[in-house]
């Protein structure tokens, strides 16, 4: 799949199928053990400069990067043991939120708990549309995110 400056970004982990609504629920697993990127990807979001973002996790940011690491000192042992990548104390604070932090000063949004048919726009290009719920003077917003793409 290419990616061009400018494009939007999909990410597909697979992790919307252990949503509450998926093929295999488990909200522990969604909500706190998905996977997501550290700074390094981050920066390369500003340089190809991405329009936004989605994602079919309930976060763009990994919770060890977020408080959850502090709230649940259990997880990042699990994570050291399980050989997963180590996220040290000592770069937490470059990576704290750090798709949240780092991105929006530079109007890189993103689309969160995207779900929905994503396994069948896997690799695909097209269009890409967010239709957010109308209200006044909020920050976020339920949105349903679409994809146009042409016939394989």
């Amino acid at each position: 799949m290419e990616i061009n400056r400018g494009d939007i970004v999909v990410v597909r982990t697979g992790y919307h199928h252990y949503a509450w609504c998926g093929d295999k629920p488990d909200e522990v697993r969604y909500m706190i053990k998905h996977p997501g990127p550290d700074v390094r990807f981050a920066r390369w979001c500003i340089e190809m400069k991405f329009k936004w973002l989605a994602v079919d996790a309930i976060s763009q940011d990994h919770p060890l990067n977020t408080v959850v690491r502090k709230a649940r000192p259990d997880l990042v042992e699990e994570q050291r043991r399980s050989g997963g990548e180590d996220r040290e104390d000592d770069a937490w604070p470059e990576n704290y939120q750090v798709m949240h932090v780092l991105l929006f000063p530079h109007l890189i949004q993103h689309a969160e708990n995207l779900g929905g048919e994503i396994d069948e726009a896997a690799n695909r290009r097209g269009i890409i549309g967010a239709f957010p719920f109308k209200f006044e003077d909020g920050e976020t917003a339920f949105a349903r995110v679409v994809a146009f793409l042409s016939a394989k």
